[in-house]
């Protein structure tokens, strides 16, 4: 039986308990009870929060005797207990497969890989170095897999704020952010791909989300190394993924596409010819590519149409379904002109291997992780000392040497196929969570305010939560 300490609280005829770690819904509690008090509650927790009451032991119960009710308790943050789970998980899932945990610096001499602008710092014991707050884990991860170092993995912070249409549409982009990063070498990028999904799926399966049976689509140009398209290329980034259900007839599949194309959107079939859109029968990927303008529409039909279960059908299944996990792959080395960016380099990546496709375009070993149509994951395979040096003459970067001459030399004897897997790991407690913005994942949010997350309130963080296995 557990013990949990806060404030009894009656809320809309649902009672909960107010603890500093967030809102717990309590199940199974007795009447005559106040309103409001100090409680202990004994009882069993059946999810993160949630609690099933066994006894009940109340403090102050007169009005003179009440103590005023903490401010900090009745913000939401109940999804911190779950995120804590999913943290040993990962740490467990790493170690179990060989990877030695490591800690990396967060400041650097150099830290910008797209040329944007930097956090500088200023140390007063430091005088004369030019330091910079990490945007990623990037640098010192290369340096230390040029070094000789196999198989590590560590929680590091990121400070980058990224702004432009992100940032105002999908609430996904922050400030200071926190990254899972595991790194290899000898592997190729497809390898290290699959590793990243079985770590997805298991950290899935820990909040009820059962991926086994969903396939992590993969678009990517025919004929790259390492990599198997499954599915027509797309620019992920700019489309929304819906998979309609096998069980869907194909009238449901008809209506569907109507609607869609009706709003003004534009709906290709990932996997086989186009006529899989409307034929029932089989389960299929669709790419529903919108405007500015048709945007919202489009998303309340496909938000409706997710909701749509066959009789029948196991909910749970239905949720994983429309995860929707996709990957990019083999992105295009120069930007396209079209594309918003705030880098200063004409190339997307100097560090990446580069790759010829079977058109003769260039392209970087790169891959993008796409979950419920936010990135969550990027695995890169590294440059060696020649390509190294080849993208910094791309990329325009004066003296080099001066810059990254620490890393050229290190390159000389670094050892082949480097790969760094990339977690953002407040986006990926947002999907497995279910919440509605990136900010929602952290108690206080990335702006140095000391603020905190959100409005009061019990539900605020079981917003849009998927339902757990054998949940409605």
């Amino acid at each position: 039986m557990e013990r949990l300490a806060g404030w009894l609280i009656r809320d809309k005829g649902t009672d909960y308990l107010a603890t500093m770690r967030g809102w717990i819904e309590l199940e199974g509690v007795p009447r005559g009870l106040p309103r409001e008090a100090p409680a202990v509650v004994f009882g069993e927790r059946t999810e993160p929060a949630r609690l099933t009451v066994g006894k009940i032991e109340v403090d102050g119960t007169g009005e003179s005797g009440t103590r005023r009710r903490p401010r900090l308790a009745v913000r939401p943050a109940g999804h911190l207990s779950t995120a804590s789970g999913l943290r040993r998980t990962a740490r467990e899932w790493l170690v179990e497969r060989g990877f030695d945990e490591i800690a990396l610096p967060m400041i650097w001499s150099r830290s910008e890989e797209y040329g944007a602008e930097e956090f500088q710092l200023a140390h007063s014991r430091m005088d004369g170095i030019d330091l910079r707050i990490l945007q990623s884990p990037e640098f010192p991860l290369y340096t230390a897999l040029a070094e000789g170092l196999d198989r590590s993995f560590a929680f590091g912070r990121c400070f980058r704020y990224e702004g432009g249409d992100g940032a105002a549409s999908s609430e996904h982009y922050l400030m200071e952010f926190e990254q899972l990063v595991f790194a290899t070498t000898f592997e190729g990028l497809g390898d290290c791909m699959a590793q990243v999904e079985d770590l997805i799926r298991t950290l899935a399966k820990a909040v009820g989300v059962d991926l086994d049976d969903v396939d992590f689509l993969v678009s990517a140009p025919e004929g790259m190394p390492d990599v198997t398209a499954t599915g027509r290329a797309v620019e992920l980034e700019r489309v929304a993924l819906f998979t309609v259900p096998s069980t869907w007839p194909a009238a449901a599949r008809r209506v569907l596409v109507d609607r869609l194309e009706e709003a003004g959107a534009s709906v290709i079939a990932l996997e086989g010819d186009e006529d899989a859109l409307r034929r029932g029968g089989a389960e299929v990927r669709l790419a529903v590519e919108t405007g500015d303008a048709t945007a919202a529409a489009v998303h309340r039909i496909l938000d409706t149409a997710a909701s749509y279960v066959m009789p029948g059908n196991d909910i749970s299944a239905a949720v994983a379904l429309q995860w929707n996990p996709a990957w990019e792959a083999y992105l295009p080395l120069e930007w396209r002109e079209d594309e918003q960016s705030e880098s200063a380099y004409p190339v997307r990546s100097i560090t990446s291997r580069r790759a010829t496709d079977p058109d003769g375009n260039e392209r970087i070993a790169d891959a993008e992780l796409y979950l419920k149509g936010i990135e969550v994951a990027h695995v890169r395979a590294y440059a060696d000392r020649t390509q190294f040096a080849e993208n910094l003459g791309r990329a325009g970067i004066a003296d080099p040497e001066g810059r990254f001459g620490y890393l050229i030399d290190a390159l000389e004897s670094a050892p082949p196929g480097m790969v760094g897997m990339f977690v953002g790991w407040e986006r990926l407690l947002t999907v497995l969570e279910g919440l509605l913005a990136t900010q929602e994942a952290q108690l206080y949010p990335r702006d140095g305010t000391g603020r905190l997350v959100g409005d009061a309130g019990p539900h605020a963080h079981r917003r849009n939560r998927p339902p757990a296995a054998g949940e409605e």
